[in-house]
């Protein structure tokens, strides 16, 4: 079985249940099959999961798989027990037995033990009984199969390794000592996430799967973390799934999207990864293309039945496009404005500036125009940074305008709209502006 869908498996707050049961339909409309309720904030998965559901959290869970079942969505329900877990205690394999029961008795069927984001230490009392962290995890993780497989033979348990991604095995997967005994000791079918070379990688290559099925004695899952935004709630990603070739598809046995906190922030993130899967000539920009006529649908007036533009939509995608890339139209503009800092005297310049100007009057209707959709969720969800975007863009325009009158060497740029408290200050930043960059983010050493 190829499992394929979405986890939700961030770290801040989680989506609404109602936002849940809507992300079942996106799947379904991207034809995958499974939706992870994983979030990590959820405190009974992880800080206190020993404690089972109450009966108003049991209510949202069972009403959330009876939503699965009738959509033919697989549901997984996660435990993360790996901050205090006691591998050699039986009664904690008692304990997590207890929760995936409660679970199961809820709709769940499928299930996944998460031992990522901790220290690979073990505690004095299972160094006792343990030669090896990967050893003890292996002990808890196959006791529950045996009790997962108990429950129905249709279950399937999931199990994400503390190292998870090619950096956290020490850069090879080939020498990595735990995943080799995680691989040797885990009963077969377990399924094992694994997120790519990085936690949030650029590109994931077959060939680095093909390696990683050795050690692991499995293919892998795909636990994808292209969208993901928790670790820089300054950015969202409403662009298409990229840095992948379709040439992996037969090297996993799942592809699992964990997108953005915010729900409406994802409709790209799912359905160009059910294009991907589907489509062995996946392109991206063709792929954003169909997401956004069907996206488009959500982007309608409280006034009127109308919608947003298409093009609107579409230029929403480009401005907020993916990790790694800008989408073309504000690539495009990023070189264009690059050309006439480098060239502030070059003949052409006011053509540029205007070119400027006309993506300028594009965002600024965009913001205005999303101001007015009934959908206030979709509109707060990206109205903050469509202004950093229209606000930048009308500075730079500002200034280009003033370079082009030729100042002297030094001079201030005095244009009355430039705001120097929208430049992004505080404690963080103060400590970033003390390391030597470049302009991805990677310090250097500069004597």
């Amino acid at each position: 079985m190829f499992y394929s869908g979405v986890i939700e498996g961030f770290y801040g707050r989680p989506w609404s249940a109602a936002q849940r049961i809507e992300m079942l339909d996106w799947i379904k409309a991207a034809d995958m099959k499974l939706f992870a309720y994983a979030p990590k904030d959820d405190i009974k998965i992880r800080a206190r999961w020993r404690e089972l559901y109450d009966c108003w959290e049991s209510r949202s869970i069972a009403n959330l798989a009876k939503e699965a079942k009738s959509k033919n969505v697989m549901l997984m329900g996660a435990i993360s027990p790996c901050l205090d877990i006691r591998h050699c205690d039986p009664g904690e394999v008692t304990t997590l037995k207890r929760k995936l029961q409660q679970l199961d008795d809820l709709g769940m069927r499928s299930f996944a033990l998460l031992f990522d984001d901790v220290p690979s230490v073990l505690g004095p009392e299972d160094r006792k009984i343990f030669a090896t962290f990967a050893e003890a995890q292996a002990h808890v993780v196959n006791e529950v199969q045996g009790f997962v497989k108990e429950l129905g033979s249709d279950r399937r348990l999931f199990f994400c390794p503390t190292e998870y991604c090619g950096r956290m095995a020490g850069g090879d997967v080939k020498t990595s000592a735990y995943l080799a005994e995680i691989g040797e000791k885990l009963v077969p079918d377990i399924e094992i996430f694994w997120t790519g070379p990085e936690i949030v990688s650029e590109e994931i290559s077959a060939q680095s799967l093909r390696d990683l099925a050795r050690v692991i004695r499995r293919k892998p899952v795909i636990w994808e973390n292209f969208h993901a935004n928790d670790y820089d709630i300054r950015r969202v990603y409403a662009g298409p799934l990229g840095g992948r070739k379709t040439d992996i598809v037969p090297e996993i046995a799942g592809f699992i999207t964990n997108p953005n906190n915010e729900f409406e922030a994802n409709f790209s993130a799912v359905h160009t990864l059910g294009r991907f899967l589907a489509d062995p000539g996946y392109e991206e920009g063709q792929a954003l293309n169909a997401s956004c006529r069907d996206w488009r649908q959500r982007f309608v007036y409280a006034s009127s039945n109308r919608q947003l533009e298409l093009e609107q939509v579409e230029l929403l995608a480009d401005l907020l496009y993916q990790p790694f890339r800008l989408g073309p139209q504000s690539a495009a503009v990023v070189a264009e404005t690059r050309r006439l800092l480098a060239e502030p005297k070059a003949a052409g310049q006011a053509g540029g500036i205007e070119r400027i100007r006309h993506f300028l009057k594009r965002v600024s209707k965009l913001f205005d125009d999303l101001t007015e959709i009934s959908n206030r969720d979709l509109f707060y969800t990206f109205q903050p940074y469509l202004w950093e975007c229209r606000e930048e863009l009308l500075t730079t325009i500002h200034y280009l305008d003033w370079l082009a009158t030729g100042p002297q060497p030094g001079a201030r740029f005095p244009h009355q709209d430039h705001l120097p408290n929208t430049y992004r200050q505080g404690f963080a930043v103060a400590l970033q502006h003390l390391f030597p960059r470049d302009e991805r983010g990677h310090y250097s050493h500069a004597p």
